[in-house]
């Protein structure tokens, strides 16, 4: 049990030690200085302006490359992650529940039928047969016919 509790204790200092230690990559990098770049847009900065300060500090990146990691991280940030739409928390707690469920029951292909139900012009199924479409009624076994 000791060696259990010592073995976690290392991976903790592990990860503390990887979540202080600076980006290897120039996009990753960029994305860590994302809040301080914001910041200086909002205060009417260019990005030009930021980058140029970057680099006058020893960032050695291209502005093109900047430029598109500044608005990846960007669209990143924005982007609701996952296939399912995102549920506000609401003030009922009842009432979460039922979307939670309804969500999970939810069927995919609900707007293409939805579509096809309410397509303009003449769809032909044929699932029907002739004589049913035409007449309104089917004859019964064939022995009608003449």
């Amino acid at each position: 049990m000791i060696e259990i509790m010592s073995t976690q204790n290392d991976y903790q200092r592990c990860l503390q030690k990887l979540a202080t230690a600076p980006p290897k990559g120039k996009a990753a990098l960029v994305r860590s200085l994302l809040p301080g770049i914001e910041a200086a847009l909002t205060s009417r900065r260019t990005l030009k302006d930021i980058w140029q300060a970057l680099e006058t500090e020893g960032l050695q990146v291209s502005y093109h490359t900047f430029q598109m990691a500044v608005w990846r991280a960007k669209r990143k940030r924005t982007a609701p992650s996952g296939w399912k739409k995102e549920e506000k928390p609401s003030d009922d707690c009842g009432f979460g529940q039922a979307r939670i469920k309804a969500n999970e029951e939810r069927d995919p292909l609900a707007n293409l039928k939805r579509l096809e139900e309410n397509r303009p012009g003449f769809q032909w199924r044929g699932t029907q047969k002739v004589q049913k479409v035409v007449n309104g009624k089917e004859n019964s076994g064939g022995k009608n016919k003449r």
